[in-house]
């Protein structure tokens, strides 16, 4: 299959620019320009408006985006179902992935997997749960890791870890001498009314954790009075290291922070919740040998 034409279309709109999608594609400016302008020519009608500096699909660029899309994802599933079938030693795999997770466990793995399967053309889109779900669904890429997902009607789901929510408070706070080991749990667990007159430290509205957070917080019947936004929770965490207040944060990301200042985590919220972390693809997409490898190897690495 050469769909090389649909690629362009589809690098043109995603890219809103003629440079920047033939800097994508590798190919020259004025090449990219020409075809467009032959496609349109060949096809009657506009597929992108020029509104200032960014292109902008027509009605008929739309729908020639759309169906260019459904192309490549079934070019990407009979490139998949053909490696795996002539040796399962080549292919592509394109993961997403959180940035904060990608520091302490790519590296790892991917240094495993290269020894695997070297012919295998890794590559990473690091981006918000919603965003590398919709990529998924849309066929851009082929895995995706994260802790919460939209349309699970549509994904094959393999779970890598079950992870918790965690407060981060300095050693000095008296609320850390109120906390209980539960049975079964490996962390400490504070009751959050014992904070009920605490300068919190919170996420942005959009991310998981803020989530999970606000759900500890209702559990406990803790309306928060004083409230800092702050979208990054290392740095949170290290606030919370320096006093400032109690910031939340995820049980597999603390365990990896490391602080110039102590900061000590405990359990909070309800004390049965957690929340699956857990790879997945399109129910529909074939699954070559190397990526069942590389889905082992993160559920490995994750619970080491």
């Amino acid at each position: 299959m050469d769909l090389r034409e649909q690629e362009y279309v589809v690098a043109l709109a995603e890219y809103g620019s003629i440079t920047r999608a033939a800097e994508s594609l590798f190919i020259s400016q004025p090449t990219l320009s020409i075809f467009l302008s032959r496609l349109e020519k060949r096809l009657g009608t506009p597929l992108f408006d020029k509104i200032g500096k960014k292109l902008v699909p027509t009605v008929a660029g739309e729908l020639y985006v759309r169906r260019a899309k459904e192309l490549l994802m079934i070019q990407s599933q009979f490139q998949g179902e053909l490696s795996d079938l002539i040796s399962g030693s080549y292919g592509r795999l394109r993961l997403g992935i959180h940035s904060r997770r990608s520091s302490h466990l790519l590296p790892k793995v991917m240094a495993q997997f290269r020894a695997q399967y070297p012919n295998v053309e890794l590559s990473i889109l690091e981006t918000s749960s919603s965003n590398m779900e919709l990529k998924l669904l849309e066929g851009t890429l082929d895995l995706i890791l994260s802790n919460r997902f939209l349309q699970e009607d549509k994904l094959s789901i393999f779970p890598i870890y079950q992870d918790t929510l965690v407060v981060a408070l300095a050693p000095s706070h008296p609320a850390c001498k109120k906390t209980v080991l539960l049975p079964g749990h490996t962390r400490r667990w504070l009751d959050l009314r014992e904070l009920r007159n605490e300068f919190f430290i919170l996420q942005q509205p959009y991310q998981a954790t803020r989530l999970f957070a606000d759900q500890a917080l209702r559990y406990s019947g803790v309306t928060p009075q004083r409230v800092f936004y702050i979208e990054n929770m290392e740095t949170a965490a290290q606030m919370a290291a320096e006093g400032v207040g109690a910031a939340f944060t995820m049980d597999s990301y603390a365990k990896y922070f490391t602080y110039e200042k102590p900061v000590y985590f405990f359990e909070a919220g309800d004390p049965d919740f957690s929340v699956q972390i857990a790879l997945a693809h399109r129910k529909e997409a074939h699954i070559p040998k190397y990526m069942e490898v590389f889905i082992r190897l993160v559920r490995e690495n994750f619970n080491r």
